[in-house]
């Protein structure tokens, strides 16, 4: 199989995770593994806006403080925010079938961890800033989050 084969074939399995939703999607033929995965849109407002604010600082350090201070004030979440120390993928249990690390409505103590953010396949554990009950988790596992975006909240 060529390379411009494995671009067609690449191309038809991105527009199939997308026209039914699919998270990701594996091919494997002969000596060629293809493996796509797809973060789904996210419908939560809080998640959407995180994102585009982190985006920002991507685009132009000076916007940088200005986008993080204006996402929020549209929406001002009570209680002490939890954020991603790094981008990378957001996983709320050690392993798949374990159970998670904190669910909403747990109380936690200062030191606890609360999620894993997975990193150039280091597995980096992110710990409560603070005693609370968990209120928000605003990432679902498996998803890409940003540095600095908030993926918990803890009153």
């Amino acid at each position: 199989m060529d390379i411009k084969e494995l671009k067609d074939v690449a191309l038809e399995l991105m527009d199939a995770l997308k026209a039914r939703g699919l998270g990701e999607v594996e091919l494997e033929m002969d000596d060629v593994k293809i493996k796509i995965k797809s973060a789904p849109p996210a419908p939560v407002v809080p998640v959407a806006a995180a994102p585009a604010a982190a985006a920002a600082p991507a685009a132009a350090p000076a916007a940088a403080q200005e986008a993080p201070a204006a996402a929020p004030a549209e929406e001002v979440p009570a209680g002490t925010e939890v954020k991603s120390p790094l981008v990378g993928t957001f996983y709320s249990s050690p392993s798949p079938d374990a159970p998670p690390f904190v669910l909403v409505g747990q109380k936690v103590k200062e030191g606890d961890t609360l999620f894993i953010i997975e990193a150039m396949k280091t597995m980096n554990e992110v710990k409560s800033p603070c005693d609370g009950t968990v209120t928000r988790i605003l990432a679902q596992p498996g998803d890409m989050v940003e540095y600095n975006q908030t993926v918990a909240i803890i009153e």
